[in-house]
């Protein structure tokens, strides 16, 4: 019974490997996240929200259809027979087309709404004179979904940055992690080496006894850097692992046999931005520009406060034909020489609520603004801050590498000695210590100018398009 539970378990295991490559490159991991990660598929439902709120907004201009029937009859009479059926096609500019068909009868209807024996047909428009002339709820209401898909789409693009601003920060830790181990591992490998040499010059009488022990705590101690080295390791590699998913949303688990690409370590060339690219970068910056498609929100809004302080005047003008044209009877006109006109007209006489919405508008759209300056200063410094970072990093893991060489010569030279008799193994071990420590901070000067370059283009809000397909 136990079998087939074994075998599934496998096959899971299987499964949620399949698709970590055995050589982890930076490259193959940021696909892994950007296909996969629910936070990405999170940032593109943002884009189809947008979309979805637009294609909203479209239908305030949908044609609208109408039909009336009313009927009422009683003690054998026909009181009256109402039938009206219309469309309505709202325009862009605010003007309505109007299209109907009207047929009433009976033998108490309002005489007003009588209608030729073969219906009445009504076409014509109807046009706001005053309010609602250059913008309208319908128009208001598609000109900020307009904003409001740009600001998805800018939503989108803040949270792919912040992603991968922490998706690439934890990889580089991995890398770095494995490149410790290597170093404290090749030194316990080298202390190894001199134990295994020091004891059997001891066996031979060149060395005393106690330059075993001495040669022996080295390893000792080497073996203890390997043991710190490798638990850092494994838990960057847990913290790795929160970032793979599969096409199924289900999380993989990054096993010891995955190793990362030991040059996704190295430098880059030095960057310099010009005001003019900082400037670039700030016109597309995402964080600006949901900003920005927040302003135009609220200055949409604004407008259409303004507009309502103007009165409600409405025309309304329409032609009127005889129903019989519809089967094409001879005289029969479409539209004949009647129409009908209506004129609407109504409007508040203090207007104090109209006055104090519209500036409450202007009040959110100054504050907006003013945020929004704010806010491009504060990114502006922030990308100068990273810049200098970079100068400054780059410096040091320059000095570093020279600190690395000088070390190498240094313990060499005492290595010779060492050989030729001429040197102590607590000289040796003095000159080798600090090698080790120097490749160490040379690893992790390294991953610190790396970030820093991730932080960087986060901070320009470029880091997600570097990674486009």
């Amino acid at each position: 019974m136990k079998m087939p539970f074994l075998f599934i378990g496998c096959a899971i295991t299987l499964l949620s490997t399949a698709q970590v490559p055995a050589v982890l490159s930076r490259e193959a991991f940021v696909r892994i996240v950007l296909d996969n990660h629910p936070l990405a598929r999170q940032a593109a439902l943002r884009t189809e929200m947008g979309a979805a709120t637009l294609h909203s907004a479209r239908g305030g201009f949908d044609p609208l259809a109408t039909a009336n029937y009313e009927e009422k009859r009683f003690d054998d009479k026909n009181y009256f027979t109402l039938l009206e059926a219309g469309l309505k096609v709202p325009t862009w500019y605010g003007v309505d087309l109007l299209a109907g068909f009207q047929d009433n009868s009976g033998d108490q209807l309002n005489p007003q709404a009588f209608t030729p024996m073969d219906g009445l047909v009504k076409a014509g428009v109807q046009v706001p004179l005053g309010q609602g002339l250059f913008i309208d709820q319908r128009r208001a209401t598609f000109r900020k979904a307009q904003a409001y898909q740009r600001a998805t789409e800018a939503e989108r693009r803040q949270l792919l940055n912040a992603l991968l601003l922490q998706a690439l920060n934890d990889h580089t830790d991995w890398v770095a992690a494995y490149q410790a181990l290597q170093v404290t591992t090749e030194a316990v490998e080298l202390a190894n080496d001199r134990l295994n040499n020091v004891r059997g010059n001891w066996q031979g009488g060149d060395r005393p006894a106690i330059d075993t022990l001495e040669a022996l705590l080295q390893v000792q101690d080497r073996q203890m850097r390997m043991q710190q080295a490798g638990l850092n390791f494994r838990n960057a590699g847990l913290r790795l692992s929160n970032h793979l998913w599969d096409a199924s949303q289900r999380p993989l688990e990054l096993q010891a046999n995955v190793l990362p690409d030991p040059d996704d370590l190295l430098s880059l060339l030095a960057v310099a931005l010009t005001s003019a690219e900082i400037d670039n970068a700030l016109n597309t910056h995402p964080l600006l520009a949901q900003t920005s498609a927040r302003i135009e929100q609220l200055d949409v809004d604004r407008r259409l406060r303004a507009e309502y302080l103007k009165p409600d005047l409405d025309l309304k003008y329409q032609w009127l034909g005889n129903g019989s044209a519809l089967r094409n009877e001879s005289g029969a006109s479409l539209l004949g020489d009647g129409h009908q006109v209506g004129v609407g007209f109504s409007m508040p006489l203090l207007l104090r609520r109209e006055r104090g919405e519209l500036a409450l508008a202007r009040l959110r759209t100054t504050d907006a603004e003013l945020g929004l300056a704010r806010d491009r200063t504060v990114i502006r410094n922030r990308i100068n801050e990273r810049l200098n970072d970079i100068s400054t990093y780059r410096e040091q893991v320059e000095l570093g590498a020279r600190m690395v060489l000088n070390n190498e010569r240094l313990l060499g030279g005492e290595s010779q000695r060492f050989n030729a008799g001429e040197s102590s193994l607590f000289l040796v071990n003095a000159r080798e210590v600090p090698l080790i420590e120097a490749r160490i901070r040379q690893v992790e000067l390294e991953a610190r100018l790396r970030r820093a370059y991730f932080a960087l283009d986060h901070e320009a809000g470029t880091l997600w398009s570097a990674w486009q397909r």
